[in-house]
């Protein structure tokens, strides 16, 4: 394929060419890795089995404690679990990052399974567009142009820390997608769009050095919350076509609280959408056209938010 994909256009035949001419030569070499490390991974389980049951007996005899034995037992089997299966996930992440690479260098990007620069996650943070975390990861970013302006997205998985009387557990707080929109002007000011916080909305004012922007119609009023550095700017980027398409689009991507700035020149959008870009299974074969299907769907959902904000802005963004 010499030509760059649309995914947003493409059809069943051209998915189907996609996967037979990019992905599945891909997918077949890892379905020979994978049934290699279903073996390993069989047998590793069994030892693993044995080696719980061990251990749970011991810890049952030593302390007369049923529940004891189950529950030491139970914890070495989880952990030898996961041992037994690195040999599986080595394949997915192999066919995974073989798979990605190939997709985004058919519809023209770049695609980094982990070790990319985090574009726009400083003003993510800023403005408190990502909840504060003890910890994090991002993975999956693509990077490319569409109608001029550069785009990045990728995933974010964010956690905090709870102390408990049994330990240390780890809370989701935001898992989803992340946006960053290059354009070629810089705005005046800084605009943030939240989705309405309800009676939580006077703290989120007091805590905001800028001016709430009203919109002047009454639905949207009660969706989004929008503040601003430059009321004049605000109103012209913030117009009801592009609220509209937030709305909608939160509906399309099936995903949650979706939030956004512009800032500098870029536009910032984050949007708890779930794992997405995932192979599926490790214990199904991987040559299956059904994963690519998936991965292609939630790749274009993403495209399809870019292309909507674009159309939406193109008409009132300054010229270039």
């Amino acid at each position: 394929m010499s030509t760059k994909l649309d995914l947003l256009s493409l059809d069943d035949t051209g998915l189907t060419r996609l996967y037979a001419e990019r992905i599945e030569p891909i997918l077949r070499t890892q379905e020979v890795y994978r049934r290699a490390a279903m073996k390993t991974f069989a047998w590793r389980l069994a030892l693993v089995a044995l080696g719980a049951a061990g251990v749970g007996a011991a810890i049952w005899f030593w302390s007369t404690e049923v529940f004891n034995g189950l529950m030491f037992g139970g914890v070495a089997f989880v952990a030898g679990y996961w041992f037994a299966y690195q040999p599986l996930a080595a394949v997915g992440t192999n066919a995974k990052s073989q798979s990605l690479n190939s997709i985004a260098d058919a519809i023209g990007c770049t695609y980094d399974l982990s070790a990319f620069e985090k574009d726009g996650l400083p003003h993510f943070q800023e403005l408190r567009l990502l909840p504060s975390c003890d910890r994090s990861d991002y993975q999956d970013c693509f990077r490319g142009t569409h109608k001029g302006c550069a785009f990045a997205f990728y995933e974010g998985h964010l956690e905090t820390r709870h102390q408990t009387k049994n330990g240390t557990t780890w809370r989701t707080v935001f898992r989803g997608q992340l946006i960053r929109i290059a354009f070629p002007k810089k705005f005046l000011g800084t605009t943030v769009v939240r989705r309405d916080a309800g009676i939580f909305n006077s703290v989120a004012r007091w805590m905001s050095t800028m001016q709430r922007v009203n919109l002047g119609e009454s639905r949207l009023e009660k969706a989004f919350e929008i503040y601003s550095t430059d009321q004049v700017e605000a109103r012209y980027l913030i117009h009801p076509v592009f609220m509209e398409r937030l709305l909608a689009l939160e509906t399309a991507f099936k995903g949650a609280r979706l939030r956004c700035a512009f800032i500098d020149g870029d536009l910032l959008v984050a949007i708890e959408g779930g794992d997405k870009f995932e192979l599926g299974s490790m214990f199904a074969n991987l040559a299956d056209i059904a994963r690519v299907r998936i991965i292609v769907a939630d790749i274009a959902e993403v495209m399809r938010l870019i292309e909507a904000v674009l159309t939406a802005e193109e008409a009132v963004l300054p010229a270039s």
